[in-house]
């Protein structure tokens, strides 16, 4: 945080990794970036306008046993993971969001000419479950539930950033191989849900512009 007078920064050498959302338990898991890769680089400040530009460079630690290349493989690996668990952290907070005013719906309108609207938002909001319960286990309570309960998709690639992310080294073919397997379920999931939000969420929110009303929002779809 910036304050008046002397500012001191110190970074880790770690970009940001994943986003997170309110209450999640995942079991051996990692959201964090990947370590930057030895090399040149540069700092910037910018005080009123006036631009400072100074670089500086990222030794490789003379202990290490692996390369500049393999460095740089592991940074887009883990990079590679951490942007496919953030559109799904991102969607999983959408989908709570819109099932929490669907529930608000249909706990407070009780009219009768609403009762296949009603059913229609109880059909949404279980299509919306099913999702989020493929990607994350919604049963996970405390730190001890993953022992009671499978992990599932988001919490399985975050494992393999754990694993990839402790030494400096390249991942391996399995690594990839179970990446892109992956990777290739939580994007389907995605998929489901974009096309909720652009098709069964979207005509639900045209029956209710009849009555002057738009209830559900969301910020776009995930790609």
């Amino acid at each position: 945080k910036i304050k008046i007078g002397p500012n001191k920064f110190t970074w880790d050498m770690y970009y940001d990794g994943a986003s997170v959302f309110d209450g999640m338990i995942l079991w051996w898991a990692s959201l964090n970036g990947p370590k930057a890769v030895p090399g040149n680089y540069f700092v910037e400040l910018n005080v009123n306008g006036v631009v400072q530009v100074k670089p500086f460079k990222i030794s490789i630690d003379p202990r290490s046993e692996s390369s500049i290349k393999s460095m740089q493989e592991q940074f887009d690996f883990i990079n590679s993971i951490n942007k496919t668990m953030d559109k799904a952290h991102k969607s999983i907070k959408k989908i709570r969001s819109i099932k929490s005013q669907l529930l608000k719906f249909t706990s407070i309108y009780n009219q009768d000419n609403l009762s296949k609207l009603k059913e229609k938002a109880n059909e949404l909001s279980d299509d919306l479950s099913k999702i989020e319960k493929a990607l994350y286990q919604t049963q996970n309570k405390s730190g001890q539930d993953p022992l009671n309960f499978p992990i599932k998709l988001t919490n399985k690639l975050a494992h393999l950033n754990s694993l990839v992310g402790m030494g400096d080294f390249p991942p391996t073919e399995q690594d990839i191989a179970v990446k892109d397997e992956l990777t290739q379920k939580i994007n389907l999931q995605l998929e489901k849900f974009n096309m909720l939000v652009s098709n069964q969420i979207k005509a639900f929110n045209a029956e209710f512009n009849s009555l002057n009303l738009n209830y559900l929002f969301t910020e776009g779809n995930t790609n």
